[in-house]
């Protein structure tokens, strides 16, 4: 009498099954690190953006209006070049930026940087001058914007 030995392993279908469930388990926990690794940067620039707005609250505080450099940059576009330009890839941040002083002042140590890609060019400093939008003295208001990965911006605005 001959027994049989039943076949011990799995088929080449059945490994090819769980490699794929594997694969599309594994896709979709990326998307999701993905996605919160996207609100954590956003977070960040929402953070930076308002260590900026105590700074230039010290700053104002100190010389009755907000920093207002010789050599003005005015960017309205929120996150792109704009009129800044872009000066050896510094963006807004360059030497001529308005917010150096907040360094020299002492109220900052460094200007922020993007967490995305360690530049600074997601973040807008806008200080409003004399005549403009119905100011008649410089340094009395700004707009100070993050360009945020999810979408939109994040603006804090002092008018």
């Amino acid at each position: 009498m001959s027994y049989k030995t039943p076949n011990k392993g799995f088929t080449l279908i059945e490994l090819l099954v769980v490699i794929a469930i594997i694969g599309i388990l594994s896709s979709v926990v990326l998307a999701s690190l993905n996605s919160a690794r996207e609100k954590a940067r956003d977070s960040r620039r929402k953070a930076d953006i308002k260590q900026l707005e105590i700074a230039l609250e010290l700053n104002y505080d100190k010389h009755g209006a907000y920093t207002q450099p010789e050599n003005m940059c005015n960017d309205t576009s929120y996150g792109g070049l704009g009129a800044c330009g872009n000066a050896g890839g510094s963006g807004d941040w360059d030497a001529n930026s308005d917010l150096r002083d907040l360094i020299t002042d002492g109220f900052m140590s460094v200007l922020p940087k993007d967490p995305l890609n360690n530049s600074t060019y997601k973040y807008t400093y806008e200080p409003w001058n004399a005549g403009q939008s119905g100011y008649t003295t410089g340094g009395q208001a700004y707009d100070l914007c993050a360009t945020l990965e999810a979408g939109g911006t994040f603006c804090i605005n002092k008018r």
